[in-house]
């Protein structure tokens, strides 16, 4: 622990494991002044061979976190497997949690755990102290699922409207469709299914991760297709986290994907997976990611040393133009130094890997910095890129269309950078493991200048 401690790659500001593999956040509320987020994790093995349980932390400012350590563990006959994705949700001052209990069978060989040998139970604790889960109660079970639907139903998220709770669920038809089950309840504890959110035409074999939410006056409906083939520079992941405006009759109830051509993606980047969003007491929708992608042929080279994998700093949400906008939290602005202000030509000198920097640049055709040795973004001909050259361990070259760069902030921890363009319209994640950090210059096809600031933790 004090080697892995010590090893100069473990990040600074971002949540990652003491040691072994983390990745979705689940359980992400606000009591009092202080944040709670829980986050799936297998403490025994980096490579992640084990069953998953529920770690615990908490912070007052997103900067700062304390490690509660394990606190949810596969124990029960309705999570044997794995205690696997989930989500709370506060009424009367009570903590409801809602988790998906993972149990594979193995008395016979021939199970393909997609239609057989696996239940995914969706399992109900209330508690009044967060360090203290409660009992495990079964919400949804397989009994409970459309008879069209495999054995791959997970990952319960809860939203009230009007005084009716809606719970959805990531699912897997038998005909390898992904879709989202909607459940409702009067009391957060009987649930009966009401309808299902989908696409007309496939989209992935499974939507994980769902997450229905309100922002700005409009529902949103972000989720994790898994199986989306790439599509030029979209969708060049294994999976995706993709969002969707959705159109809602709350009597019926049915909701209904609205608008036509292709998902946009939450984060083009590398390394995003699995968020989770949830409001505040400031009134903020906040959502944080998993800084990881499942089946990635990338590599983290920290396995060798013990642990692999983080979650990004949370994000406030909001709507523009149709536009679903991500910003890190405004907390991490406390880290900022003195600023450096540069245009073309103009170089930061030593500037580290612990920065946050904001070009301001719009109407420029052209923005180039090296934020890396080797390790270049790049906006030209209508493109934002993430190159990582040589140093990328696995990735290559990641972008997303922009029909103009206005702004661009890039967020830089140890070994993770998170790039945000045009207010938050665009993002990038990625981990990146070079150590070296040349001199930073802007370079730029018309007007642009650049705010530097180092971070101290």
């Amino acid at each position: 622990m004090a080697r892995i401690a010590s090893d100069p790659d473990r990040l600074l500001f971002h949540v990652e494991p003491e040691l072994g593999w983390l990745n979705d956040p689940n359980g992400l509320v606000q009591i009092g002044d202080t944040y709670h987020i829980y986050h799936q994790y297998d403490p025994f093995d980096a490579a992640h061979g084990g069953p998953v349980l529920w770690n615990h932390l908490t912070t007052k400012d997103f900067v700062t976190y304390e490690n509660h350590g394990p606190v949810l563990f596969p124990d029960s006959d309705l999570d044997s497997s794995g205690a696997y994705s989930g989500s709370a949700f506060v009424r009367d001052g009570k903590i409801h949690y809602f988790y998906t209990g993972n149990v594979k069978h193995f008395d016979r060989d021939d199970y393909d755990y997609v239609l057989t040998g696996r239940e995914q139970n969706q399992i109900h604790m209330v508690a009044e102290n967060p360090d203290e889960l409660g009992e495990k109660r079964m919400a949804v079970g397989p009994v409970d699922y459309p008879d069209d639907i495999g054995t791959h139903v997970r990952d319960p998220k809860i939203l009230e409207h009007d005084g009716i709770y809606y719970m959805v669920l990531g699912a897997r038809t038998k005909d390898d469709r992904g879709c989202v089950l909607v459940y409702t309840s009067r009391d957060l504890g009987v649930w009966s299914y009401a309808t299902r959110i989908e696409l007309g035409e496939k989209f992935g074999f499974m939507w994980e991760c769902p997450d229905l939410f309100e922002l700005d006056g409009e529902l949103i409906l972000v989720c994790c297709p898994q199986g989306v083939p790439a599509d030029g520079w979209r969708y060049r992941n294994p999976h995706q986290c993709v969002w969707f405006p959705i159109e809602a009759d709350w009597e019926a109830p049915s909701f209904k994907i609205v608008g036509k051509g292709m998902p946009p993606m939450v984060d083009a980047g590398f390394d995003f997976y699995a968020p989770q969003s949830f409001e505040d007491a400031a009134g903020r929708r906040l959502m944080i990611g998993w800084s990881g992608c499942p089946d990635a042929t990338a590599e983290n080279p920290t396995v060798a040393r013990g642990w692999q994998c983080a979650l990004t700093v949370p994000r406030e949400l909001s709507m523009r133009d149709g536009k679903l906008c991500q910003q890190p939290a405004h907390e991490i602005e406390r880290m900022r130094g003195d600023c450096v202000r540069t245009t073309g030509g103009e170089t930061v000198e030593e500037p580290g890997r612990l920065f946050d920097l904001v070009v301001s640049c719009e109407g420029a055709k052209m923005v180039e910095l090296e934020i890396r040795k080797g390790v270049f973004v790049r906006y030209a001909d209508g493109m934002l890129t993430l190159d990582m050259g040589d140093e990328g361990y696995g990735r290559d070259q990641r972008s997303i269309e922009l029909g103009e760069l206005r702004d661009l902030r890039v967020l830089s921890d140890t070994t993770m950078v998170e790039i945000f363009a045009n207010g938050g319209e665009a993002a990038l994640t990625s981990r990146t493991y070079s150590s070296a950090v040349p001199a930073m210059a802007l370079h730029a096809e018309g007007a642009a200048s650049m705010d530097f600031y180092r971070l101290a933790h």
